[in-house]
């Protein structure tokens, strides 16, 4: 197996280790034609974009795994098969890729394509396969995919932000994008862990971040009946402060909202 990788890094013309890379990821339709890290020893590829010797050494170097034991544990190799099959015949999220790709940076990109799979896998309510998704999103892409997942799951990336690039010069868009994403500028996503002072601190916090970018809304966003109670005492308990701005609540599925009107 050593053999094929180095024969697969002499092809691509990459300076590795002998024992590197310690992982590969095999993309498609995904950008860049390969990235590696040599600090974390991580090879992406762009299979669309390899040529056929190269393909031939990845299938090569995929027998080779497996003839081992390896390559992938059943659930993940199905669940990567699962999400190819997804990508090629899922024509509105396609549409959103295409639409989203020219103008929002290419990393962010990817997230946005595992994170509309992983929105498929929540409506269909699949939590044990979404938690697995969520986590691999958070590993690959941090803290700015896990934004990007939350924010794709509730729907901003339908929309919002499509509207907001459609009615804004680019340069303001890619301002305000990166405000929203980097910091969940509009948004806080409950989780099991929060109580109300927390939520008061986070709110606090990001009024005062949209207020700057002149954001015109802030969305308490709970999934799932836990978060949803955390949500509806928070609600209970600030009722006195919450009557005197403008508010909406939507609570259907599994899923509130509460948006804040600024």
């Amino acid at each position: 197996m050593l053999k094929i990788l180095q024969r697969l890094t002499d092809l691509l013309r990459i300076d590795v280790n002998i024992n590197s890379p310690k992982t590969i990821i095999i993309t498609k339709n995904s950008g860049n034609r390969l990235v590696y890290d040599k600090g974390t020893q991580e090879l992406s590829l762009n299979y669309d974009l390899m040529n056929p010797e190269i393909k031939k050494c990845l299938s090569d170097l995929a027998k080779a795994q497996f003839d081992k034991g390896g390559l992938y544990e059943s659930e993940t190799q199905k669940e990567l098969n699962n999400l190819y099959n997804y990508q090629k015949s899922n024509d509105d999220d396609n549409r959103i890729l295409a639409f989203f790709k020219p103008i929002i940076p290419e990393d962010d990109c990817q997230a946005l394509e595992v994170s509309l799979y992983l929105k498929k896998k929540f409506g269909e309510h699949k939590f044990d396969e979404v938690k697995k998704i969520k986590e691999d999103i958070r590993r690959r892409f941090g803290d700015r995919g896990n934004n990007i997942s939350n924010l794709c799951t509730a729907g901003y990336f339908d929309n919002f932000f499509s509207t907001l690039y459609e009615n804004s010069d680019e340069k303001k868009f890619r301002e305000l994008y990166e405000v929203i994403v980097s910091k969940a500028a509009m948004a806080i996503f409950v989780h099991n862990q929060m109580d109300a002072s927390q939520i008061n601190l986070e709110l606090e916090r990001k009024i005062k971040i949209s207020q700057k970018y002149r954001l015109p809304f802030i969305h308490l966003h709970g999934i799932g009946q836990h978060n949803i109670k955390i949500i509806e005492n928070w609600v209970k308990d600030n009722k006195d402060a919450l009557k005197f701005l403008k508010k909406d609540i939507v609570k259907k599925e599994g899923i509130m909202i509460v948006q804040i009107l600024l």
